[in-house]
């Protein structure tokens, strides 16, 4: 399975929205956050995002809280796991 990545930072309402919908949907994920990772930062900058929360699995970029862009992600993920 291809690795899901959350960029995040501390007290990023956003970022915790979709941290808890992934959790919600089973979905395992590692979480990158920008304020305590300079590593993050700096991947988060060399994948030309500007803000989080960002979601990175494969080709696949998702910037923000985007229900309808995660469902269609979390859907292929339970797909390829069956």
């Amino acid at each position: 399975m291809t690795e899901l990545k959350v960029f995040t930072t501390t007290g990023c309402a956003n970022c915790m929205q979709v941290k808890d919908y992934l959790k919600k949907a089973g979905i395992e994920f590692t979480e990158c956050n920008i304020a305590e990772s300079p590593e993050a930062a700096e991947e988060l900058k060399r994948l030309g995002a500007l803000s989080v929360p960002l979601i990175v699995c494969g080709d696949t970029i998702i910037h923000g809280f985007d229900r309808a862009r995660l469902d269609e992600l979390i859907a292929c993920l339970t797909a390829a796991a069956v």
